[in-house]
């Protein structure tokens, strides 16, 4: 099999499955927005996130970061175990609160950028904070390109951000909205033979 490209810094965005969002206050409606309407992607569960060859796509010293809700955080620290890397620390996006829209007793104004690792951290400048107020994007899940700034400022390349929403100087990108930077279906085949090999050694 050929050599697959390794990646440094990887940068998942999954998406997540919801259901239709728009619902709540006025306020909370995404501009144009009228009445509660379908997730405007493809989504995944937890197990074919799972699923994904990201440690077939790490280099041995890699920075992985996934972003993440309330409501799927608990999952989040169980997939980055199955994919092999161990926690390192939370980076939270803090949001202007829109209203009283989907949500608990307390509405969330925030999401969760996870940092785990394989291997050895990298020798970077060290940020002052973890948390940044950041304005909302006006398009569904977008991400504010201030925290792939930020990103780049404290990893190495290669990089790679999957399930990207527009391609980006300096980065591969993987996802339905972009052109694909790597063949996925070649990590996969890769996972499925490290497998294979697992049982077999097993047996």
């Amino acid at each position: 099999m050929e050599d697959l490209k390794k990646y440094k810094t990887i940068v998942i965005d999954p998406p997540w499955k919801y259901g239709s969002w728009g619902k709540g206050s006025k306020k909370a409606l995404y501009k144009g927005a009228k009445t509660s309407i379908p997730m405007p992607y493809s989504t995944m569960s937890i197990d074919e996130i799972k699923d994904l060859p990201i440690k077939n796509l790490a280099s041995e010293n890699c920075e992985l970061y996934i972003w993440t809700t309330q409501k799927y955080l608990p999952y989040t620290f169980e997939i980055i175990r199955h994919w092999g890397f161990k926690y390192c620390q939370t980076i939270t996006w803090c949001k202007k609160p829109m209203g009283k829209g989907q949500g608990g007793i307390f509405c969330p104004t925030n999401e969760f950028l996870i940092l785990s690792r394989l291997g050895k951290m990298p020798k970077v400048e060290r940020i002052d904070s973890t948390w940044f107020q950041v304005k909302r994007q006006n398009k569904h899940s977008k991400k504010p390109e201030f925290f792939q700034d930020l990103i780049e400022l404290v990893s190495e390349p290669n990089r790679l951000e999957m399930f990207a929403r527009r391609e980006r100087d300096g980065w591969d990108v993987f996802g339905n909205e972009v052109n694909n930077s790597i063949d996925i279906k070649k990590y996969t085949a890769k996972n499925r033979k490290n497998e294979s090999k697992s049982k077999s050694s097993i047996e």
